[in-house]
């Protein structure tokens, strides 16, 4: 048989019944589309991780009191202050900072308008402008003229000024009420990205000094941000400065650290790492529907055989060589998984889209994954096709012919 005989042949078997075609085809379809869509989504969550922590900035770390970062917020008997953020950006003669910023934090109410709520106000210097890189509604951030003389002002969140306020009106000017004391409101707020820094929006933000004398009493902080001007160099100023600060705690060499060094950059990459590895694993589970569509083929195709029992023999009694029977099968198997995922990568590629619009994730589509996917169907075609070719194959052309 000539090779377009053959192709002809399988096209005309896989046309004659167009509904066990379509229902052989729907593993593959779903297996594929499930590929792509999942492996599309983690990779554009990847991604939006990726953008919105970056925009945030890998180039700083911060110090918390304790063994761990939650411990900042418990009791501790040796905390972080403002004097160490002092020493730190004075004393440390460390070439790579670029700023210190202290944070105090603490919950309490706060009332205009005859409003009232809880919410969080920062205690914080005008070096917090540099990481936090808040964006600017109205008026302006706390600067070094607070910091120098503290005073009763506030930049309060986007959120907060809509509640207390109203919505599209600046309240640069007015006054609001911080646990009893009346402070006036310099400027508003708003977080740069929406996964990281997104504390702005519903916080108050108000001088250092001023909380430590007004709120908190003490000048313990809840963490201590330093951002560097070489991230190249940031492991070696995160050592520069744990060696200031064990010799500043007075530790000795066997010491264990009574604070902790957090990087941003190594949580961005254990972030990804993380994200990667489900999204690797969730997909290898899709796969496995793969298998259950090849196991459908290789059902169909063995019922195919079955059923044209008599045109191989016929086929055979002309003159078709085994070769050619076996060929003509692997044909139509692989002709089933393969337009089957062509069908697979449009549905995957199209549900991804859509996923992204609505998530608001980035749309990616790997052109390794969609090749990927187009081989993984032609090898299912194969791999669960020859059981069946080669049986036909094998077929005696007088029990063939005999078969009803």
């Amino acid at each position: 048989m000539q090779l377009h005989e053959i192709i002809e042949s399988a096209r005309d078997a896989l046309r004659g019944n167009p509904l066990r075609t379509a229902l052989t085809m729907l593993g593959i379809i779903i297996g594929i589309s499930s590929v792509i869509l999942i492996s599309s989504v983690g990779q554009g969550a990847v991604r939006f991780i990726t953008d919105e922590l970056s925009s945030f900035g890998t180039n700083y770390f911060q110090i918390t009191s304790g063994e761990g970062v939650l411990a900042s917020f418990g009791a501790t008997s040796d905390p972080i202050t403002k004097e160490d953020s002092d020493a730190i950006a004075n004393e440390a003669n460390i070439a790579n900072i670029e700023s210190v910023a202290p944070f105090g934090f603490a919950s309490v109410k706060v009332s205009a308008n005859d409003e009232e709520d809880t919410a969080s106000v920062y205690g914080l210097t005008s070096s917090a402008q540099t990481l936090l890189k808040p964006e600017m509604l109205y008026g302006e951030f706390i600067s070094q003229v607070h910091d120098e003389g503290g005073g009763h002002v506030a930049v309060i969140g986007d959120d907060i000024a809509v509640d207390f306020f109203g919505a599209d009106t600046d309240p640069v000017g007015e006054s609001i009420r911080i646990d009893n004391d009346k402070y006036r409101i310099i400027g508003v707020s708003k977080s740069p990205g929406g996964f990281v820094g997104s504390f702005l929006n519903d916080a108050v933000n108000i001088p250092l000094d001023t909380m430590i004398k007004n709120i908190s009493g003490d000048d313990a902080l809840t963490e201590l941000d330093i951002s560097v001007y070489d991230e190249s160099q940031l492991d070696q100023t995160v050592e520069d400065v744990e060696a200031f600060m064990r010799d500043r705690r007075n530790l000795s060499e066997g010491d264990d650290n009574d604070f902790t060094i957090t990087s941003f950059k190594d949580s961005l990459e254990v972030v990804q790492t993380i994200t990667t590895l489900l999204t690797a694993l969730i997909t290898g589970i899709s796969a496995i529907s793969l298998i259950v569509g090849g196991v459908g083929v290789m059902n169909i195709m063995l019922v195919t055989v079955t059923e044209r029992t008599r045109e191989i023999g016929l086929l055979k009694a002309i003159g078709a060589k085994p070769r050619d029977i076996l060929f003509q099968f692997l044909v139509e198997s692989v002709a089933l998984s393969l337009a089957g995922g062509i069908i697979g990568i449009i549905l995957g590629v199209g549900g991804a889209f859509l996923v992204s619009q609505v998530a608001g994730i980035p749309f990616v589509v790997s052109i390794v994954s969609v090749l990927f996917a187009v081989g993984v169907s032609s090898l299912v075609g194969i791999v669960f096709g020859l059981y069946p070719a080669r049986r036909a194959a094998k077929l005696n052309p007088i029990d063939a012919l005999r078969h009803e």
